[in-house]
């Protein structure tokens, strides 16, 4: 994103006469592509770069030799012996790959070669190894400078790695069979040692009549866990029927249910027969509830003479059940008693009973250890017996076939892969050229073109003057002749004055012109003198006024004389008639800047300024000032109160925008009335769609103005 400023037309509450509003707005920063296309000699200077470095360096590199070779590893690869090989096929063969690039093996293959040792990063003689996906085989590449040593190089290599694994297979075999042998006597010993156990175990312990006592044992002990459990539930019993509130309950609810029944008892008292059980006593106290409930109807019925013949029955009854109640009770307490000496009984054999299955259960579990002990090593005495029956009588651990799948090849002129390396060295050098415009592109804030100005401004593009070629030793080359043969140069100037001549502001055309810039060489002393040529030759009376103080160069254009001038006129040194010079051309007269321009502080805030200008308006049809850039000097923008347009001039990267802003600010803020903006050495591509330009027309409106090159 960028700024842009837009200008809005002034209000009649203005600060000053015309003055205009300017509101700045953010806008997209310009294209990208549009910035690639107009650095495009970058593009070309790192292909050029890129590809001339390969092309350069493609025929001078020393030219490379390779051979091929290939390994086949068959079978099983590793022996699994114990937890002496324990690698996986990836692992192994990483290994292999390592090995054949260890230093040891490649100077033993230099050797052999007859190649001279060289440290490895210096050394032209390389070998590359790789193994394809899901395969047995092992790809070497050797490359170097000679074709024959490559070639010997890489047989040796392979040669000196045969041999190799061939030593590291009888040694590894020699020290696994003694390994073998010693874990052998190892395990024989300790399965004697536990067989010997056994045997020391099984003469003082019958292991069947173990297993049978354990057996009765547990049963028997699980039979007193049982009865013990229910001499507890006949205790709880017992202890929950010598409650006395039990007996009483009990009595009523029984003579209640009597009360309410008709209940008939043919059993008279002389047939009942007393006994100390619970039976007996549940006859009695229903026979109790019967005379009772007797006595009660004959005393209802009969009165209670009749209800005291039964009185005395009613009262035997109550005895009876008395002394019942009294025998059970001491009959519950004799069997309390008894159950707790049986439970006390129990309880005490128990734990012995169980110490009696716990020692059975032991001495069973150390028989089934020692059965598992000796179990596990036959197992491993087995299978080390097997394996140390393997090896055979050159004592090699089932060996790895290793074999040479294709010996080293013919060395051959390496494939320099030049239509690749065109390829990717024409990407590489556009991506880096896209990079370097697109790093350029964030960081600079130049005009480049036209539409720059357009898209960050809103102040009028009054029109274009093209780039010429001037030598240094001829600078008045710059100057528009009569018959100029530079078209191009000739044309802008004249739109610039058609431009002017038709942009009124107020109810006239403007009268007095300031041309300043931004910063110095811009142009804008050229822009000026031009102008004020192609005005006089139109038979206008002009006077072009040199106000840059300290930098002043116009009369050395024109030919005249530099001095005296305004910085005399205002000192008081000479009068306004002194200061005018003619020129050559009829109509066109100069006023130069004057003589001891470093003493010229404070001169243009003097009232003679508005003299000056008031004469030179007063006997000419424009008045043009060439000024000091904006932002150089202070003298610019003192003259901006007495100019009717300020002409801004930008030169395309060169001028850059945030001083553009900053020159636009300090004009407005000096009272500008109108500001215009001339794009000076612009491209022939920008005139290629530059038709005009807007004008101020009476009313504040803008109106088109073609500006734009024929």
């Amino acid at each position: 994103m960028t700024e842009k400023t837009i200008v809005l037309p002034p209000a009649s509450s203005g600060n000053g006469d015309g003055a205009a509003y300017r509101l700045t707005v953010m806008v997209p920063k310009r294209r990208y592509l549009s910035y690639l296309r107009e650095r495009w000699w970058v593009v070309l200077v790192c292909l050029v770069t890129t590809l001339g470095g390969v092309l350069v360096y493609e025929p001078t590199r020393p030219e490379a030799f390779t051979s091929f070779a290939q390994l086949y590893l068959s079978g099983d690869v590793l022996l699994n012996v114990g937890s002496y090989f324990n690698e996986d096929s990836q692992n192994y063969f990483g290994t292999q790959i390592e090995l054949l690039k260890s230093a040891r093996l490649q100077l033993a293959a230099f050797s052999r070669a007859g190649i001279e040792t060289l440290p490895s990063e210096k050394n032209p003689y390389k070998v590359d190894i790789v193994q394809p996906m899901k395969t047995s085989i092992l790809q070497l590449r050797a490359s170097g400078p000679d074709q024959s040593k490559t070639q010997l190089f890489l047989q040796a290599l392979i040669d000196g790695y045969l041999a190799y694994k061939k030593e590291t297979r009888r040694s590894t075999s020699e020290d696994v069979l003694t390994s073998l042998t010693e874990q052998v006597a190892k395990r024989e010993s300790a399965l004697k040692t536990n067989q010997e156990s056994l045997v020391e175990f099984q003469k003082t312990n019958n292991l069947a009549v173990l297993e049978e006592e354990g057996k009765s044992a547990g049963l028997y002990l699980n039979q007193l866990n049982l009865e013990l459990a229910k001499l507890k539930l006949e205790e709880k019993l017992l202890e929950e029927g010598l409650r006395p509130s039990s007996g009483l309950v009990e009595t009523n609810r029984l003579e209640g249910s009597i009360a309410k029944t008709t209940l008939t008892n043919e059993v008279g008292a002389s047939e009942f027969k007393f006994s100390p059980s619970d039976t007996s006593l549940k006859v009695a106290k229903v026979e109790l509830g019967v005379r009772r409930a007797e006595r009660e109807a004959a005393v209802r019925d009969h009165g209670e003479v009749a209800g005291r013949r039964l009185d005395r029955e009613v009262e035997r009854l109550q005895n009876t059940v008395a002394l019942l109640e009294a025998q059970s009770l001491a009959q519950k307490k004799q069997e309390l008693e008894d159950t707790k000496k049986r439970i006390a009984a129990i309880a005490e054999a128990i734990p012995s009973w169980e110490a009696k299955v716990l020692n059975l259960n032991d001495r069973l579990s150390e028989s089934q250890r020692l059965k598992n002990n000796i179990q596990r090593e036959q197992g491993f005495y087995d299978h080390l017996l097997a394996t140390l029956q393997n090896v055979d009588l050159s004592k090699n651990v089932q060996q790895e076939r290793l074999s040479v799948l294709q010996p080293a090849t013919t060395a051959r002129p390496a494939d320099n892969y030049l239509t690749l390396k065109i390829v990717l060295a024409t990407i590489g050098g556009l991506f880096l050229a896209i990079g370097l415009v697109f790093v350029w592109y964030l960081l600079d804030d130049r005009f480049v073109s036209v539409r720059d100005i357009k898209d960050q401004f809103g102040e009028i593009v009054l029109g274009l003057v093209p780039q010429i070629r001037v030598p240094r030793r001829k600078p008045k080359q710059v100057l528009l002749e009569p018959s100029d043969s530079r078209k191009a140069y000739a044309e802008s100037y004249r739109h610039l004055r058609s431009a002017l001549l038709l942009s009124p502001l107020g109810d006239s055309r403007p009268q007095t012109l300031l041309v300043t810039g931004a910063c110095p060489a811009e142009g804008k002393t050229t822009i000026a003198v031009n102008l004020a040529r192609v005005f006089a030759r139109s038979g206008l009376k002009v006077a072009l006024a040199d106000m840059d103080a300290h930098g002043g160069g116009a009369h050395r254009l024109l030919g005249a004389p530099g001095e005296p001038g305004v910085l005399d006129f205002l000192r008081g040194e000479a009068s306004a008639q002194q200061i005018v010079h003619r020129t050559e051309i009829p109509g066109l007269s100069l006023v130069p800047a004057g003589s001891n321009g470093e003493y010229a502080e404070g001169l243009f805030l003097r009232p003679g300024l508005d003299d000056l200008m008031a004469e030179l308006r007063k006997d000419n049809d424009f008045v043009i000032l060439d000024g000091a850039p904006i932002l150089a000097a202070d003298d610019a923008a003192l003259l901006v109160p007495h100019a009717d347009v300020v002409v801004m001039v930008v030169r395309p990267f060169y001028t850059r925008s945030r001083l553009v802003h900053q020159a636009l600010d300090m004009l407005y803020q000096r009272q500008a009335k109108q500001v215009s903006i001339i794009l000076n050495r612009a491209r022939a591509e920008d005139f290629a769609g530059h038709y005009g330009q807007n004008g101020i027309a009476k009313n504040g409106t803008k109106g088109k103005v073609s500006t734009g090159a024929a």
